[in-house]
């Protein structure tokens, strides 16, 4: 629960730096760009912390693709919209799939408007913004590897899955 309260407080005093600008225009081409400042502020600063953790991570592993690992971190979360979710609304999703998971995730619903409408589209959000990123870049012809590691990065892990896909789950839960 604490990695929780950290994580809101994250969020709440997020900003980007000039480095982060600088690093952001190095691993990511225009397109990929947009999709990626299309996020509110929290979901950049937490993509580019992933992004940091991973490439820590990958050191010293030759195998591992570091523009795929960069490139997938930083568009891990596309799929959360800025404006799709209020802040309060992200926090009691979160406080939700911690208290019954199977219930919140059943819940969920596409679709926004009323107070309750809008409660359940965080829901579906929360759950299903892996599949919503790996569309928005599929529609942008990204490289298969990345939409395929992005589509997938909160499923259980396999013995098949890519070494940057292990690597990016690690990053991912330190943040």
């Amino acid at each position: 629960m604490l990695n929780r309260v950290k994580q809101v407080a994250a969020a709440l005093t997020a900003k980007i730096t000039d480095k982060d600008r600088i690093f952001i225009a190095k691993h990511l081409n225009e397109r990929e760009q947009k999709l990626f400042w299309g996020m509110n502020l929290p979901d950049q600063r937490h993509a580019l912390n992933v992004a940091y953790s991973a490439l820590k991570l990958a050191l010293g592993q030759p195998q591992i693709n570091s523009t795929i690992l960069i490139k997938s971190a930083l568009l891990h979360d596309v799929g959360k919209v800025k404006g799709d979710v209020s802040t309060i609304d992200k926090i009691l999703t979160v406080i939700a799939h911690k208290l019954n998971g199977k219930w919140a995730k059943q819940w969920g619903r596409a679709g926004k408007g009323t107070i309750l409408n809008n409660m359940r589209h965080a829901f579906y959000i929360y759950f299903h913004h892996p599949e919503r990123s790996a569309a928005l870049l599929s529609a942008i012809n990204e490289d298969p590897r990345v939409v395929e590691i992005v589509g997938i990065h909160h499923k259980a892990p396999a013995d098949t899955d890519p070494p940057e896909l292990r690597i990016l789950k690690m990053a991912d839960n330190m943040h």
